[in-house]
């Protein structure tokens, strides 16, 4: 499991100017757990005038350049991860010339204009941004300059050492949370090991940083809030052990939970009460059994949520924008009925408006669970089978999809996909009773959208293909609009075939004119659930190798 939470070791000034002792800090931050070492990094007459009342403070305890990148040199070898603080512009190129991309802007710099001016001008790197004494104009100050692109979380804190309780001001996270759409952390200068780093973790923080030392007796600076090596550690397993508490966020019955909806829920039984039972039906499946086999919808998935693509189901296409051409094709076939399955985000709007506007068919629901969306539709429209068609593959083919309708029902089938297919012209057909069947089995919703990954690890589907029969099979072409590219692909398509009405393409007509097109790498990766990948040529055969229970052969005319 990747902890939501990140530990940040923070050796300050406690190592006085002592290198081999900061050295020694550094491998003992990573043996109690810590996921980062960091260190400030200063060139002291670059920092502070002499007569700084701090100056020789700083100049006792400073270190050479070489001797930083010995140390991170040293932490390289030994797998410690490394974020510097650099505190004037000579330590952060030092830092960015080593490599660094992720660093640390203390609060002091937080109005320091030509510093943050400097970093804004490399697009590599990313930031921690301090805030401790900051106001929230000057937050806003060093955001301007930054760029929202180049922040990878704004922390809180507070500098008195060690914090009292009353000055935590934990509640600023939230604040926060609703102004800034960044990762949050807290540097936290109390000497509590459980209570407020589990209010971090409860307060959703990406990041907690914690001074650590090797002994507070030798009243190192900084020695007020830093913790033991055993201090940290124990904080550490205390986050790591709390945090599974946390679960995933999605609301969906655990696999354990599922001994007891079979005893607690009540079932179906006799004259259609609801009692508790050890047998019979749950409401919601004994309903969908009821629903006629003739009614069937398209749940057409889309928002507007793309960053690669902005809006890309809204570019224009053929005669309208692209989801419009598609949607009115889906809505010319009498075996199914076409329904948009967006979220009810607010990000999603402008393409509910659009179909308003039209006097399309819309359902708006769950933003993250596609599945949710489909089984609230299909169960809304007591359709007894429900496609699932994603917005941005125009070429979607209404005639291998009525080609699908009559096999489901005819085989009494739980799915039906399209093999030998390019990709973004094949649909997805599911029944609404496997569907649900399939819902309760997942153990989260959360990654849904890869519902034909699931289906395919389902041994007790039963599952029928229409399998396309090409001559001269060149390899599969991407006509899923996901990148400029993609959509300039589909455009130079739609010029070459050249028909005046778009609904008339026809599957001839795109294997006509597709020969000159860009193939798909097969080898390629392919993204699955939970950060796994496959090859593509490896998923494409698990789906040949499949066993169905019918196979039916189309032969593009």
């Amino acid at each position: 499991m990747n902890s939501p939470l990140k530990i940040i070791a923070e050796s300050a000034f406690n190592h006085n100017g002592n290198f081999n002792y900061l050295k020694e800090l550094s491998v003992t931050a990573k043996k109690s757990g810590a996921d980062y070492f960091t260190v400030q990094v200063m060139n002291v007459d670059a920092f502070c005038v002499k007569e700084y009342e701090k100056y020789t403070l700083y100049k006792n305890t400073e270190f050479s350049s070489a001797q930083w990148i010995e140390l991170f040199d040293f932490c390289k070898q030994n797998n410690i991860n490394v974020i510097p603080c650099t505190l004037e512009e000579a330590s952060f190129k030092l830092c960015y010339n080593y490599g660094f991309r992720f660093i640390k802007i203390h609060a002091t710099d937080i109005t320091n204009e030509p510093f943050l001016k400097l970093i804004s001008k490399y697009d590599d790197v990313k930031v921690i941004l301090e805030t401790q004494c900051a106001t929230l104009f000057e937050i806003n100050f060093a955001i301007e300059i930054l760029g929202t692109d180049r922040i990878e979380a704004l922390f809180s804190g507070f500098s008195n050492y060690p914090t009292e309780v009353e000055d935590l001001n934990l509640n600023v996270l939230d604040f926060f949370k609703s102004k800034f759409n960044f990762k949050l952390g807290y540097a936290d200068h109390s000497l509590d090991i459980a209570n407020i780093p589990l209010m971090l973790l409860a307060k959703g923080c990406s990041y907690i940083e914690k001074h650590i030392t090797l002994s507070r007796n030798n009243r190192n600076f900084d020695y007020q809030v830093s913790l033991y090596p055993h201090e940290f550690g124990a904080m550490v397993s205390t986050i790591r052990h709390y945090e599974l508490a946390l679960g995933n966020g999605i609301k969906h019955p655990t696999q354990n939970e599922h001994k007891f909806r079979n005893i607690m829920y009540k079932k179906v039984v006799s004259g259609n009460t609801l009692k508790r039972a050890d047998k019979g039906s749950y409401l919601i499946e004994n309903e969908i059994q009821k629903f006629d086999k003739n009614k069937v919808v398209v749940a057409l998935i889309a928002r507007l949520k793309s960053k690669r693509l902005k809006e890309k189901v809204l570019k224009p296409f053929h005669t309208n924008e692209l989801i419009v051409d598609l949607y009115n094709k889906l809505s010319l076939s009498k075996k199914f009925k076409t329904i948009l399955a967006t979220s009810d985000l607010i990000e999603d709007k402008a393409l509910v408006d659009l179909f308003e506007k039209k006097g399309f068919h819309i359902y708006t629901g769950d933003a993250i669970s596609v599945i949710d969306r489909m089984l609230h539709l299909a169960y809304k429209e007591k359709a007894s089978a429900i496609f699932r068609v994603t917005g941005d593959n125009p070429f979607t083919d209404v005639e291998l999809m009525n080609e699908m309708v009559d096999l489901l029902n005819q085989n009494n089938l739980d799915y039906v996909k399209v093999n030998n297919i390019h990709f973004g012209v094949g649909a997805e057909l599911f029944s609404t009773k496997y569907l649900w069947q399939l819902y309760l089995k997942l153990e989260t919703t959360e990654f849904s959208e890869y519902l034909t990954w699931y289906v395919l690890n389902d041994p007790d589907v039963k599952m029928g293909s229409i399998d396309l029969v090409i001559e001269n099979n060149l390899g599969l072409v991407n006509l899923s609009v996901d990148l400029q590219e993609d959509y300039d692909r589909c455009v130079s398509l739609l010029k070459k075939i050249n028909k005046s009405d778009f609904s008339q393409i026809s599957l001839s007509d795109i294997y006509t004119n597709i020969k000159e097109l860009e193939k798909v790498d097969e080898t390629k990766e392919i993204k699955l659930p939970l950060g796994c990948t496959i090859k593509l040529k490896d998923y494409l055969q698990q789906f040949n190798d499949k066993k169905y229970v019918i196979r039916k052969p189309f032969i593009i005319k």
